[in-house]
């Protein structure tokens, strides 16, 4: 998870070097998340760099540091938008909804591997509440705000991705 406090005390401090600090914390994220909506790598990395151009050129109109990490994966979902329809190709493959699935640090461990299988079986909208809200710690109104949605629908998926999940592993 993107540590926020910290991201938002670089923000703050406001020089270079801190700002360059937050670009190589967040483009790894920036790049899971776009690669699995565009299914290519490399068409993904021109999304990210497209992005972080104009996650640099907005950041100073950003009025609230606070909004900064639902701001930053709305402009890149917008940017792999803007390809997806700019190309006609993509529209059939790509899952405009979909999110990376969630890494886990220790594939070892059966228990996560089991519910990362689970959440592979969720529908892509419910999967990608699941993502943002568990793995990446974005709250409700940043998840409405990255995907467009409004706040209620959220808690709505949420809720019937949490139902879904029980359901498969049987209890």
């Amino acid at each position: 998870m993107i540590n926020k406090v910290y991201i938002e005390y670089l923000l703050i401090k406001g020089d270079k070097k801190a700002f360059a600090e937050i670009l190589s914390i967040i483009q790894p994220k920036l790049l899971s998340f776009a690669t699995n909506i565009l299914k290519d790598k490399s068409i993904a990395q021109d999304a990210v760099q497209d992005s972080l151009i104009n996650i640099i050129r907005g950041v100073a109109k950003l009025k609230d540091h606070k909004k900064f990490h639902a701001w930053i994966y709305q402009v890149t979902r917008n940017k792999c938008l803007d390809i997806i329809r700019k190309n006609s190709k993509y529209k059939k493959d790509c899952d405009i909804d979909a999110i990376v699935e969630p890494q886990s640090k220790d594939t070892n461990h059966d228990e996560q591997s089991d519910m990362m299988r689970m959440i592979n079986q969720l529908p892509p909208k419910q999967k990608n509440i699941i993502q943002l809200f568990y793995y990446d710690g974005f709250t409700v109104r940043e998840i409405a705000e990255i995907l467009t949605t409004p706040a209620g629908t959220i808690k709505a998926l949420l809720f019937e991705a949490r139902g879904n999940l029980k359901q498969l592993f049987g209890e």
